[in-house]
């Protein structure tokens, strides 16, 4: 029960203004003292003040003078009033989570502001919702939704883009993406600080504008009326909150694109990579040609003569019999279908030897595992 009063409390501290929660806590510290209660320090949650109301009509009942009565009377409808806006601010904050939520679902950027207007249109009160890129210190309108008209967007749009707005003093948009905060407008056909372009485009009387931002650069606006012309608080509020949840899902977005980028690249890297070394580990090794030893020594170099008794001493637990006979045949310069074709084995066999041979001795090629192996048989030659 603690933790839901909590949550309450929050989204009443979160829903309104100073000024709104300054006068929620009177009238809640109003109602308590007219109760016989101690005002309480926590933020008044609806459910208090739906407790409340109940109270004082239980409380007027009591009352003997009229005095009291109306004292009584009138706490009772402020609370009411309060009540009714909270439920109004709740209600349009719900509402408008599933709009931003259905933006937080998709993985491509320029796809979410395409479609930005349009969930903030069926999430929202506002009948009309434009949204214009930032770019070059110019306001450029991509996207729109008009209620019920596809063909009046189209139009603005098109009015809009042959003619983009520089946002310069003393423009008002200018003010609201320097600001960093939403911003309702009213009287926008009188308003020297609104562009003409924009009003004849739009048609509106009053609206309001946000900036959406993204790592505390502004790069888009959105601006939301209705037909109505009735636009209060809670509308600039309901335009901040979409404005704020548009620029995470956009850069959630963009962040997702740029590790799925960066993964493809890492995964071409390897795979050329792992070309590149198979490419080493087949390949033949040419050396020198060394001088035909005598028959009596025809087969030194191999498991069983010097060369190879000194081979198996300087890498004894290091490689197998069967990896050292091999890195022998590799001192020929052979391929690894010729050392197939020497040990009777299949050449995937030899292969995979090679690769075993190249990870113990952590050498990068073969070249490398020879010249290891050439080195420490040398060194323990009689």
């Amino acid at each position: 029960m603690a933790a839901a009063e909590h949550t309450e409390g929050d989204f009443v501290a979160v829903s309104l203004d100073r000024r709104e929660l300054l006068r929620v806590r009177e009238a809640v510290s109003s109602a308590e003292r007219l109760l016989g209660r101690e005002p309480g320090g926590a933020e008044p949650a609806p459910e208090v003040v739906g407790e409340l109301i109940v109270a004082l009509e239980a409380e007027l009942g009591d009352r003997q003078t009229e005095a009291e009565v109306a004292d009584g009377a009138a706490h009772k409808q402020q609370l009411e009033r309060l009540g009714a806006r909270f439920r109004r601010r709740r209600e349009a904050f719900a509402r408008l989570e599933s709009g931003v939520s259905k933006l937080r679902q998709m993985t491509s950027p320029p796809a979410i502001l395409d479609v930005a207007p349009r969930e903030l249109g069926e999430s929202s009160d506002f009948d009309r919702v434009l949204l214009s890129t930032i770019d070059g210190g110019r306001m450029v309108a991509v996207a729109a939704d008009f209620d019920d008209d596809p063909n009046g967007a189209a139009a603005a749009l098109e009015l809009l883009a042959e003619n983009p707005i520089a946002l310069e003093h003393p423009l008002l948009e200018a003010e609201v993406l320097r600001r960093r905060r939403a911003t309702a407008v009213a009287d926008a056909s009188l308003n020297p600080r609104v562009s003409p372009v924009l009003t004849e485009a739009m048609g509106w009387d009053s609206y309001v504008a946000a900036p959406v931002v993204i790592q505390g650069r502004p790069i888009a606006i959105l601006h939301g009326d209705r037909r109505d012309g009735r636009l209060d608080v809670l509308h600039r509020d309901v335009l901040w909150r979409f404005a704020v949840g548009l620029g995470q899902a956009y850069e959630s977005a963009s962040l997702r694109r740029r590790l799925r980028r960066e993964r493809e690249y890492m995964r071409r890297f390897l795979d050329r990579l792992d070309a590149r070394l198979g490419d080493l580990s087949d390949s033949a090794v040419q050396f020198a040609p060394r001088p035909t030893p005598p028959a009596a020594h025809a087969d030194e170099g191999h498991p069983g003569t010097a060369a190879g008794a000194a081979g198996a001493a300087a890498f004894e637990g290091i490689l197998t019999r069967r990896e050292i006979e091999i890195l022998e045949l590799l001192t020929e310069g052979l391929s690894n279908r010729k050392i197939a074709d020497r040990l009777v084995i299949s050449e995937g066999t030899v292969k995979f030897h090679v690769n075993s041979i190249l990870r113990r001795l952590r050498a990068a090629n073969r070249a490398e595992a020879v010249s290891r192996y050439l080195s420490r048989t040398l060194e323990r030659r009689p």
